[in-house]
């Protein structure tokens, strides 16, 4: 029998672990800056995944690769997309996993250009306006899964100037096989996907010349007191296979940000 009021070393050794160990353990993911830097990072409630992402450019047997790693969220799923830019090759991947450091980056693995030939695509890109001249090349896809690829993005100037407008090449993308798209008064983006020999050819995809389907949906980017007041949500007419209106919230660091418009 211990001393009344006073707890036997087993059960205050017990009573001293729960106290240190915390109730759950978040994600560990690593966490590797473009520089290098790498450090190991718990992640955030709700980023359940680590992911690696890759820019390789390829250029007369040159290699150069650009890695970061960091935490991801649950939507997050492996992707690929190549396409060239005058002499260059572009490729840029990423995947995602969903235990303990399963990014951790191999720093004895060369970047190695993939030798075997799959699909043949259309490749251009807005970096040296190929696309909109109709100056395409032929890109040999280098993967079993990928397809041909027709990726729009337009923003107004206030977005990202650094984003391609228009590039078609290979890839393994969500939302094919598609097509897909989204767009407002201010944004445009659409994504088309095919699996025969050079299918995603032809003139550059322009919202204003895809045909109207008779739905109109409300229109605004930015917060409820900029941008997506009521004053300044206003109706946009819908086009192609945008036959749906979206209304999506969400917040930039501490920023709270609506977006509304037809996808």
């Amino acid at each position: 029998m211990g001393v009344p009021g006073m707890l036997t070393p087993p059960l205050l050794l017990l009573l001293l672990v729960q106290a240190c160990i915390p109730a759950t353990w978040g994600l560990r993911c690593m966490r590797c800056e473009r520089t290098g830097h790498c450090q190991v990072q718990e992640c955030a409630p709700g980023q359940d995944l680590c992911r690696t992402t890759i820019l390789s450019v390829w250029q007369e047997g040159e290699e150069l690769e650009v890695v970061e790693t960091d935490c991801a969220h649950p939507e997050k799923t492996n992707r690929t997309m190549s396409y060239r830019i005058g002499m260059q090759i572009i490729t840029l991947t990423e995947a995602v996993c969903g235990f303990d450091l399963c990014n951790r980056p191999n720093p004895g693995r060369p970047p190695t250009f993939p030798r075997s030939r799959y699909l043949e695509c259309v490749s251009c890109a807005s970096s040296d306006l190929s696309c909109e001249r109709g100056r395409d090349k032929s890109l040999q896809c280098r993967n079993p899964g990928e397809q041909c690829l027709e990726v729009v993005t337009h923003q107004d100037p206030a977005g990202s100037p650094g984003d391609e407008r228009h590039s078609r090449g290979c890839g393994n993308l969500p939302g094919c096989p598609g097509p897909t798209g989204f767009h407002n008064n201010h944004t445009f983006h659409f994504l088309r996907c095919c699996n025969t020999t050079k299918c995603n050819g032809g003139p550059v995809t322009e919202l204003e010349k895809l045909p109207l389907n008779g739905l109109q949906c409300y229109s605004c980017q930015g917060n409820g007191t900029h941008g997506c007041s009521s004053e300044e949500a206003s109706l946009t007419a819908c086009r192609g296979p945008m036959n749906q209106c979206l209304e999506a919230t969400g917040t930039n660091g501490e920023a709270r940000w609506e977006l509304e418009g037809d996808v």
